[in-house]
């Protein structure tokens, strides 16, 4: 039972009065950077898009929850809250105008990890808050 992996995370990106190519552009974008992830528990991901292009708003979720019985992949599970750390940076830094936010958690061999994330349009970076490391 140690090796039990279980993975959690949200992300919302929102903004309104965006014209519709942006809408479509951060769309795009965002698949495109959700699959590129060399993070497997990451990359297999799927973008919500609930955004109204007639009323130029952007709207874009992905909620992920990933159990493992047995830990399928142990180098990204260990890596897995940097790369979700790097990956919201990144969002937040192509598409600065978004409201983002987020969390994400990890357990695995007895520990659970997890963090919340917030970017506030017109800020080009996440904080972080760290919601609590058990054991």
């Amino acid at each position: 039972m140690a090796d039990t992996m279980k993975m959690e995370y949200k992300i919302f990106l929102e903004a309104e009065d965006v014209s519709q190519s942006r809408i479509l552009s951060c769309a795009s974008y965002m698949k495109r950077v959700l699959e590129s992830c060399n993070n497997p528990y990451i990359s297999r991901a799927e973008l919500d898009d609930e955004s109204d292009l007639d009323d130029f708003v952007l709207r874009l979720f992905v909620e992920e929850e990933i159990e493992e019985k047995e830990c399928t992949n142990p180098a990204m599970a260990e890596s897995f809250i940097e790369d979700m750390a790097e990956l919201v940076t990144e969002i937040a830094e192509a598409h600065s105008f978004l409201d983002l936010e987020g969390s994400f958690s990890v357990t695995w061999k007895g520990t659970t990890s997890a963090y919340a994330f917030v970017s506030p349009g017109g800020d080009d970076g996440c904080d972080f808050q760290e919601l609590g490391v058990t054991e």
